[in-house]
């Protein structure tokens, strides 16, 4: 039964919308880029050991230890090939888990000397772009860092604004993600206000730790949807005007299942508060956040997720169909993801 759920949740159809291109490097692709990466090595060693030593802890590891993963990563994308070879590579991946539709998302780099922000962006879009990869469709989701300030986060969006129209079809949002305890989301209201003034959607990282006052100003802001939103429900930490703010104005919400067990945001599968949002029928949708940080997949968080909150398949096919809702793409593309979870049905589903 075990396996035919496993093989289940790997063939459905899935949208991830919540995917950190530099935290969903694979085992392998973080192996070929230290081969090319020119380093001596003995520091490459010494990333891979690290990377592994935390990657592999059973218990888990702290939003800082997260954050040292992400430092590994970045040092191995410091240049425009390592860059576009990651992004066709991730989109790989996903493609191979079963996913139809992928929002990739990451902060502009720069690397004096070897690598502009815009030459960043341009190289993702373009990766994008030219990837050879069938049944895809891959969108690009800009982050701003909350660590880095405001005038960063206006210089950031800035460029954005000034590459996406070589870009249309793919540049379709903003985000504002980074450490939660780090900034003051009163800076970077006015920029992401700005940032959907001028035609971008908006995915906000909210409530991974409990802030209740932020949480509200968030949810007041109602972007197109939230990641996380683990501290908002009152018995995570929120409060109940929180939960009935975000109930009212159905924001729909990013969940990443392992990513907040494995970061201890959570204690526990089981005591995820994805329990309270499927109770409510609120709109959500299931992602990675940090696939090769947090070694999952897509398929293991539906199949998790079916196991921990006695979910059918014909569950698991309404959920991810439903996430086709929420996707920053067109209207035109929509319809045809819908058409593709028809035939699919047809095919795998009895109902």
């Amino acid at each position: 039964m075990e396996q035919n759920l496993a093989e289940f949740c790997r063939i459905l159809p899935k949208l991830e919308l919540h995917a950190h291109l530099n935290g969903s490097l694979s085992n392998q692709t973080i192996k070929e880029l230290h081969k090319t990466s020119g380093k001596p090595s003995t520091e490459d060693n010494d990333h891979w050991k690290s990377w592994e030593k935390i990657t592999n802890q059973i218990e888990g590891h702290s939003l800082e230890e997260c954050f040292q993963l992400f430092n590994i990563t970045q040092s191995l994308t410091s240049h425009p090939a390592a860059v576009f070879k990651a992004t066709q590579d991730v989109i790989q991946e996903f493609a191979n888990d079963g996913v139809i539709y992928l929002e990739l998302r990451s902060t502009p780099r720069e690397v004096p000397g070897v690598m502009s922000k815009l030459e960043y962006i341009k190289t993702i879009a373009e990766a994008i772009l030219n990837s050879s990869c069938q049944g895809i469709l891959v969108k690009l989701i800009v982050s701003l860092d909350r660590r880095q300030g405001k005038q960063v986060a206006e210089e950031n969006l800035d460029l954005v604004l000034n590459v996406r129209h070589q870009y249309p079809d793919i540049i379709v949002g903003t985000d504002l993600s980074g450490d939660p305890n780090k900034g003051n989301i009163d800076d970077y209201l006015p920029v992401l206000e700005r940032a959907r003034s001028l035609g971008l959607k908006l995915a906000v990282h909210c409530a991974e730790i409990p802030n209740q006052e932020e949480v509200m100003k968030i949810l007041q802001l109602k972007p197109e949807r939230l990641g996380h939103a683990t501290c908002i429900h009152p018995e995570f930490g929120g409060s109940e005007t929180l939960w009935i703010k975000l109930l009212q104005w159905e924001i729909p919400v990013e969940i990443c299942l392992t990513s907040n067990v494995r970061c201890k945001t959570v204690p526990s599968y089981a005591a995820h508060h994805l329990e309270r949002v499927i109770a409510s029928k609120h709109p959500m949708t299931l992602a990675t956040d940090d696939k090769g940080v947090f070694n999952t997949t897509l398929s293991q968080e539906y199949r998790i997720a079916a196991e921990c909150f006695s979910l059918s398949k014909e569950d698991l096919y309404d959920l991810s169909l439903a996430s086709v809702e929420y996707a920053f793409c067109t209207e035109l593309e929509k319809m045809k993801m819908k058409d593709m979870f028809s035939h699919w049905k047809k095919r795998y589903l009895s109902l």
